[in-house]
């Protein structure tokens, strides 16, 4: 009988680590989906700011352009054509650093994108061990039953004797 009672308590303690364990996971894929939610947000935004800097790019290189075309026409001033030539070089370095900042947002949004991939492949292996986790523990509290059975009717035999 104490034995039976040792493996009651067992089986009860190992229900208890894998319920533990069931919630842990639960918790983590919780997390991981807020992560995954959070990240795409980002994504997101990072996405609109590329969209604005290609918009200010465009814009950018129609104002070169334009000051390009008034330079090439010649028939201005030498001061005039210096202020035009600094103007087209602030531009200039405008565009390099737009152009710089629209390849680094580019590539933090690939970044983003793979950590948001290796978090949702997390979340669904998460997601399979805590279903694998359930069903043990259905097995074991299907067991723990059996078990405490088997026990109350020896005890009534018992009780009878």
């Amino acid at each position: 009988m104490d034995k039976i009672k040792e493996k009651l308590e067992k089986l009860r303690i190992e229900s208890e680590t894998h319920h533990g364990r069931a919630e842990k996971a639960e918790l983590e894929v919780k997390e991981l989906k807020a992560e995954v939610a959070k990240r795409e947000t980002e994504v997101q935004s990072l996405n609109n700011k590329v969209t604005l800097l290609q918009e200010n790019l465009d814009r950018t290189e129609k104002r070169v352009e334009e000051v390009k075309l008034k330079k090439s026409e010649g028939d201005k001033e030498e001061s005039q054509s210096e202020a035009l030539q600094r103007k087209v070089q602030m531009l200039e370095q405008n565009l390099e650093d737009k152009d710089r900042s629209w390849k680094e947002a580019t590539e933090k949004a690939r970044g983003l994108e793979l950590t948001a991939e290796q978090a949702e492949r997390k979340s669904k292996q998460l997601d399979a061990e805590k279903s694998d986790l359930e069903k043990r523990l259905e097995e074991m509290s299907q067991k723990y039953n059996v078990v405490k059975q088997e026990l109350d009717s020896t005890l009534k035999g018992l009780e009878d004797l």
